[in-house]
């Protein structure tokens, strides 16, 4: 990775791993990602209109991939929303954060892209997938498969499959959104542009889901009275996510900007420990260890 690409990964992870602080208060679900998502789309509505020569530039082949990564972007908040429901934080987070590691490094030996990412890479990734294995426990002797054998764990990993579906599509979508451009645009305005109009995606099918689920429905009437938390929420999520897409220009493979974004996992721990007095457990010192110690490879790498 590029120092560009390392600086602008830590600004996204603080973000993140902020707006988790942030919106640990308000009950995670697809009505609640709706608002985020229309919040986040009518924000930035002004910067649609002032990049529509930009926008029309773009071929039918790049809005099939912006409706795809919406799908996945969909896919990924409605299974994290779920698994939040079935399971405790400290196990669906993790496992979601870090199960898109593997995923997409099986994806790179099939798509033949593997020879990109290095052997010190691949050893940080797999390095800070089992320091997440661990941050969950109060000891060691508390590992069992069986405490992931739940819905919690199938929505965590439904959700981790969709952030690897959705970080290989916004690759190659905005390298081809580069490519049309021509340097029309700086690889920031890209960014923007794309994440605005993928976040717009999302909300077309999260709109279907909540037709689909009374349960959603329900929660949609809740929540239409926290819309200062669905505001917040949103902006965050697509200030967030167009740092990644932005850094994704800077780096030989996707697979390190999606390893390195989980740098907001020990930050969210140190949050938790500081700001919301949370135990820190061996386990969870030495998971976080063992997590930036991959870090450091994969930056190496």
């Amino acid at each position: 990775m590029t120092p560009a690409a390392i600086v602008i990964v830590l600004v996204s992870a603080l973000a993140h791993a902020g707006w988790n602080l942030f919106g640990k208060k308000v009950s995670p679900s697809g009505a609640f990602f709706w608002y985020a998502n229309a919040w986040g789309v009518l924000v930035a509505l002004p910067l649609l209109w002032c990049y529509q020569p930009v926008i029309a530039r773009l071929d039918a082949g790049l809005w099939w991939l912006v409706l795809l990564t919406g799908l996945f972007q969909a896919t990924y908040l409605s299974a994290l929303a779920a698994a939040y429901r079935f399971g405790e934080l400290s196990v669906v987070y993790p496992l979601a954060r870090s199960s898109p590691l593997l995923i997409l490094l099986v994806g790179a030996l099939f798509l033949g892209t593997a020879e990109r990412i290095t052997a010190a890479a691949v050893v940080g990734i797999v390095l800070i997938v089992a320091g997440c294995m661990v941050l969950p426990m109060q000891r060691f002797r508390d590992f069992s498969f069986a405490n992931y054998r739940n819905l919690a764990t199938l929505f965590a990993l439904l959700a981790a499959a969709s952030t690897a579906g959705y970080s290989i599509v916004d690759d190659t979508a905005t390298a081809r959104m580069r490519s049309l451009l021509g340097g029309l645009v700086l690889d920031a305005e890209v960014a923007v542009v794309f994440v605005i109009l993928q976040a717009a995606s999302a909300l077309f099918w999260l709109s279907l889901g909540l037709l689909l689920q009374q349960r959603e429905r329900q929660q949609f009437r809740q929540l239409a009275l926290r819309w200062r938390s669905t505001l917040a929420a949103g902006v965050l999520m697509l200030g967030t996510y167009a740092l990644v897409v932005w850094a994704m220009a800077y780096a030989d493979d996707v697979s390190y900007v999606v390893a390195f974004r989980q740098i907001s996992i020990p930050i969210g721990v140190a949050l938790g420990w500081y700001f919301l007095n949370e135990p820190l457990h061996p386990p969870k010192i030495i998971g976080v260890l063992v997590i930036l110690a991959g870090l450091m490879l994969v930056v190496l790498g």
